[in-house]
This record gives structure tokens, sequence and C-alpha cells, in this order.
């Protein structure tokens, strides 16, 4: 089954009086449109169906206007499958579009409107509903949403691609985004509403978790709560946090003073994450276990031990 629906996208401001658009601004925002179908399709099908999005005719006059042509096909092998009216109503073109705010239907209320709502609050609670809708809580506020729209708001790369095709906000004298059709806007988003629509960095996971002696040198210090110590093991200098009290006191008190060369003997807390980036490693210096300063002195057998 392919379907084809339409979209106009308009952007508007003082920068575009003369009808013109940078292309290199342009560019990326058509691009980001592709993905923001693309990531849409494949957070909603997977592999079971694929999206296509080509501009459509020459450049609107009158702010910056730009017609796409969308569709969305589904497999053949998802065809044979997956015959049912569920799977093949929101792999429909216009059905997407609505989910992510950029088409109209009554009563619909998609992701681009949810941001809206939101404001840049939080989502506090979620609540499924008997009809196979979704309560969206913000506080005390709430607003009913189908499903899809909740697999969207929840998609990393969809709302990074939506971050995107808003990015020519972000220029001095470009104001205004709009999406809709020949007849209306479905969508105006303002330029002290662009904010609301920055997507959120994925939550990290935890791989890890390691708790070890290790040694270090000192780099730089950092005598501000919560401030974070460089420290070498002599092959790589890490950022450490140091959580380790009574260190801190003797710090704070003077009892402890530390000159290069100087080396901690440290009970490290290591833990490693999954982040959007990659694998990220976090060090905590749970306690510091022994201070030994720089020598100065020639060392002999025996007088480490006679000087505990």
């Amino acid at each position: 089954m392919d379907d084809m629906a339409q979209i106009r996208i308009t952007y508007d401001g003082p920068a575009l009086a003369a009808h013109e658009m940078d292309a290199r601004e342009l560019a990326p925002a058509l691009m980001a449109m592709a993905d923001l179908l693309d990531t849409s399709v494949r957070a909603l099908q997977g592999d079971r169906a694929k999206a296509q999005i080509n501009v459509k005719g020459s450049f609107k006059t009158g702010s910056f206007s730009v017609d796409f042509t969308t569709s969305v096909s589904l497999l053949q092998a998802a065809k044979d499958i997956f015959a049912g009216e569920g799977i093949t109503a929101i792999a429909n073109a216009t059905a997407v579009l609505t989910a992510l705010g950029l088409a109209a239907k009554t009563g619909y209320t998609g992701v681009a409107q949810v941001l809206q709502w939101l404001r840049g609050r939080r989502i506090t609670h979620v609540q499924m509903t008997e009809e196979g809708q979704v309560t969206l809580h913000s506080g005390e506020d709430a607003v009913v949403v189908e499903y899809p729209v909740l697999v969207l708001l929840r998609d990393i790369p969809v709302r990074q691609a939506f971050d995107r095709v808003l990015a020519p906000l972000d220029r001095e004298g470009i104001d205004t985004f709009a999406a809709g059709d020949d007849n209306s806007f479905v969508l105006i988003v303002r330029e002290e509403e662009r904010r609301y629509f920055c997507a959120p960095s994925g939550p990290d996971e935890p791989l890890l978790e390691d708790t070890r002696t290790m040694a270090f040198s000192i780099v730089s210090l950092a005598f501000k709560e919560d401030n974070k110590w460089r420290l070498s093991d002599g092959n790589h200098t890490i950022n450490a946090r140091i959580s380790d009290a009574a260190f801190h006191s003797a710090v704070d008190a003077n009892e402890a003073s530390f000159s290069k060369g100087d080396v901690l003997i440290c009970e490290v807390k290591v833990t490693q994450w999954h982040t959007q980036n990659g694998a990220k490693t976090d060090y905590e210096v749970i306690r510091v276990i022994e201070h030994r300063r720089a020598a100065n002195q020639i060392s002999l057998p025996g007088m480490q031990q006679a000087q505990r």
C-alpha cells in the first residue's frame, strides 16, 4: 500500500523580506524534514515500512515556503503478514504527519501541540486509558493523545529531527515556522516557542560499576563543593569527584597541603555508562587512604615503615 500526502513548510521573518533564504540554512532544514518523516515511520513501524519525501515544484513566494510530497510504503513482506487495518492506519503518510502535529484532524493533538502545551515542563505521569488513548500529566495539567503520539514524543531521533527543522529560528531575523497545506497552517511556532522543541538528551544507562584502589598524582585541585579534581594515574588524566568527607575537612582546615609530585592512594568507585555518544566513565574517590608527599629525601630500606 502506497499513499501520498502534501505538506507546506514556511519560514518567516525580517531576514526573509526578499523571499530568499541562505542555502546553508535551507539545505539542513530540508534534510531534517526528510529525517523527521523517516524516523517517525521507523519509530512506529520499525523495518516494516519506508518513507520518502520529495520537494514538489517550485519554491513559493511570500515569506519562504517549500512544498513537499510525502509517501509511506509498507514493504511486501509486511503486507502479507500485517494485512489488518490497525497496521495500515498509522503507516498512512497523512496519519504520520497528523501524529507529528503537521496535518490537521479534528480533536487530534500531535507531538508539536503537546510540546507547545508543555512549554518546557516535564511530563510527570503517563496514564493509559481503556480506549487505547494516553493521558499525559504535567503537574495539575493533563492532555489526552493517541498512543502513536506518545511513541513519537519519546523517540529521540524524531525529537532531534524536529529540533533541526526549527533550527533556522535560531538565526536573527527568522522568527516563525509554519506547516500546513494550501488552505491553512496547522502548526505555527514562534521564535519564543523555539526552546520548547529542543531535543532532550537520552537517559544514560549504567553498564559497569567497580570499586578499586588506585594511585594518582594531582594535576589540578578544585576546592568548591562538587567540583572535580584532575588526577593522573601516570598514563591517563581523569576528572574525579572527591566524596571523602574526612579528607575534605582536613583540606578545609588547612591540615592537608599539596605540592608537585604528591600521590594520593584512593579507594575509587568507577562507573561506566551507555550514552548516546557511546561509553562514558565516571570516577568518584570514596576514600583517600593515604597522602604520600613528594620525595625530597633519599629513601632507605625500612625507613618508610618506621615513619608510619
